[in-house]
């Protein structure tokens, strides 16, 4: 029995989420720091909710878009280096740009979606269609 083929088939599967990050980093040291934001998706009971931590990115350097029921983040964060001074140790990630997507299906209102950005958090409110909110139907 080869017990190299499940690990290979782990390393394959790494490797595919990898590639899907869309991570553009300018220095190759720094890939796999940051590859994707961290988001929760909540659902509540006239909407959904997208809240992803976006530090060190400001708020003119996001782009939101939606096409074909897909809901796309896009952001860069630039160089922690203030003018005057020379990296001497780098630990955090510098220069990072980043796309990430999300499918919304048919229960999302598009045209209701907003979007609200603070403190380096992105919360986006994308409000349930009408037809499936739950409604009562009464007996005559």
């Amino acid at each position: 029995m080869n017990t190299l083929l499940p690990v290979t088939r782990m390393l394959d599967a790494l490797a595919a989420n990898f590639d899907a990050c869309n991570l553009d980093a300018t220095n190759p040291a720094e890939t796999g720091v940051w590859l994707s934001p961290r988001a929760d998706i909540l659902e509540g009971e006239k909407d959904y909710r997208i809240v992803m931590d976006l530090p060190g990115v400001a708020g003119k350097d996001l782009e939101i878009s939606h096409e074909n029921q897909t809901l796309t983040v896009k952001a860069q964060r630039g160089s922690s280096v203030s003018e005057g001074y020379e990296l001497r140790r780098h630990e955090r990630p510098g220069p990072v740009s980043f796309s990430r997507s999300f499918t919304l299906g048919q229960t999302v209102d598009a045209d209701g979606i907003s979007a609200s950005f603070a403190d380096g958090v992105l919360t986006l409110v994308m409000p349930k269609t009408q037809r499936s909110l739950p409604r009562r139907i009464e007996v005559k």
